[in-house]
Order: structure tokens, then sequence, then C-alpha cells
């Protein structure tokens, strides 16, 4: 197994941070903030065919050839970091309630202007219509353990097994930076303390970017009870199901943040 840990030994390498951008999930708003930060050593990579057909080398390669980007994200780096490179890589993930997100993906997806076939469908389907098209398998797992699959590396909408939960979990574990959506403020300050224990000083303040939902002040179970309310007991009761690794990741994911933000003294 690889595991991406940052550790003590990698302090003599070039450090560069990787936001492994979730679909909908504030991602926006922190390379926001990484673009404050870096200016041009910030890289926001979109041009993500090399990146999904080659992984890992692809990667290396494109920042040895771009020395200067100390920052970069990418909606499209599903593949975990060997520990032994010439560059240290420092993976961030932002997570957000899974339920809470369907809503954000389908207001997104109604006013993007785009033609893949989640903003088509979004555009023509009601949103408990869009729901049960997204939980079919004609289409892409954008609401379906998402989350699951990016942490463990799965590609594809097949069903997910608990090995597959057990495979994001090690990278939950493993990874220093998971940040909270509903928990934006206190995972950006938790952030920087991290960053600042590795040697990288950064300010995280940030003005919120493409959002259709405030992360700011979100009583997230609220949200998500009137999602569930508002798709009825049965399309609820599969939307639970098949989120249910999400949500469980989720709330482990949460609770070790407001462990650490205790730990550390940074909760007001």
């Amino acid at each position: 197994m690889v595991f991406n840990k940052v550790t003590k030994q990698n302090t003599h390498k070039r450090k560069v941070i990787i936001h492994k951008h979730l679909f909908k999930n504030a991602g926006t708003t922190f390379d926001w903030s990484l673009s404050k930060n870096y200016g041009e050593g910030f890289y926001d990579h979109r041009d993500d065919k090399l990146m999904r057909q080659q992984g890992e080398p692809y990667l290396l390669n494109f920042l040895n050839e771009h020395p200067t980007i100390k920052a970069l994200s990418s909606h499209h780096i599903w593949f975990r970091f060997s520990k032994n490179n010439d560059i240290e890589l420092i993976p961030v993930y932002l997570l957000r309630h899974p339920i809470e997100r369907i809503k954000s993906v389908y207001k997104f997806e109604r006013i993007q202007q785009s033609d893949t076939h989640g903003a088509i469908m979004a555009k023509k389907l009601t949103f408990i219509e869009y729901v049960k098209w997204r939980m079919s398998s004609e289409s892409n797992p954008t609401i379906r353990n998402f989350q699951t699959r990016y942490l463990s590396g799965i590609k594809g909408g097949k069903d997910l097994t608990y090995f597959h939960f057990e495979e994001a979990m090690e990278e939950l574990e493993y990874c220093s930076f998971v940040g909270i959506v509903d928990r934006y403020d206190d995972s950006m300050k938790l952030f920087e303390y991290e960053f600042k224990k590795i040697g990288i000083d950064i300010d995280l303040t940030y003005t919120p970017q493409n959002v259709t939902q405030s992360v700011k002040n979100i009583d997230v179970d609220e949200r998500v009870n009137q999602i569930l309310g508002e798709l009825g007991d049965m399309l609820s009761k599969e939307v639970l199901e098949k989120n249910k690794f999400d949500i469980e990741i989720y709330n482990i994911a949460k609770i070790k943040l407001i462990n650490k933000l205790n730990s550390y003294r940074l909760v007001n």
C-alpha cells in the first residue's frame, strides 16, 4: 500500500500543495486563496487528459518542467502519491456531507454553461427527477459515494464494496489536510496551523467563489433533513444507501477535524 503521509524526513524536498479538487466541495474558494498567496506560483490544471491517462508520472514531470509552481489544483488527481518522489506532494481534500452536496450539484448543473450530460439533464429535469436519474447506473456516480470513489482512487460507476471504503479510510488517515465544507473557517484555521508545522506560511482567509450555497453558518443537519424530506421516503432510502460510505467518511473526517482543533486549542 502506498501512502501520502507528510513526514519530517521530507523537509529538504521541494514542497508543492496539491489540491485534489472535488466537484462542488468549495474547491474554487480554496483555489482562490492559493492564487492569492502564490500568484503565478499557483496552477489551476484544466487540460487533464494526460493527468487522467498517466497519473503521478505526468504530474511529477509537469512540476519538474514548471519549477516555480508551489500549489496546483486539479479535478482529476484520483491517484495516491508515492513516498519516494523528489518532490514532496502535499494532498489537500475538502469533504462535504453527501446529501447536502446533492442540491448544490443540481443547482450548479442547471446554470452551468456546458454540454456535459449532467448539465443537459439538470436543465431538463426537476430536482427529484434529476436525483432519480443520478441514482441509476446510466449516469456517472456524481452523487453516489463520489467522495469515497475519489479517496480510494476508483474511477467509473461500478458498485463499491467495503474494501473500497477501507481504501478511502486509509487515504483519509494518512492525509494531514482534510477539511469539511460546513466547517470551512475552522478547516482553514487548522490548515494554516498544519502548514506552518511543515514550513509553509500561508494565509487562507478567503472570499467565497462559485457558490450556490453559503459555506458560512451552515446547519448541515437541517439542510440534509430538508433535502431528504423533499425527495420522499423511497428515493431518500435509495440516496442514503448509495451514499452510505460517503456519509461515514464525512462523519469520521468531521470528528477528526474537531478533535484536532481542540487538541491545538484553535477553537474560540
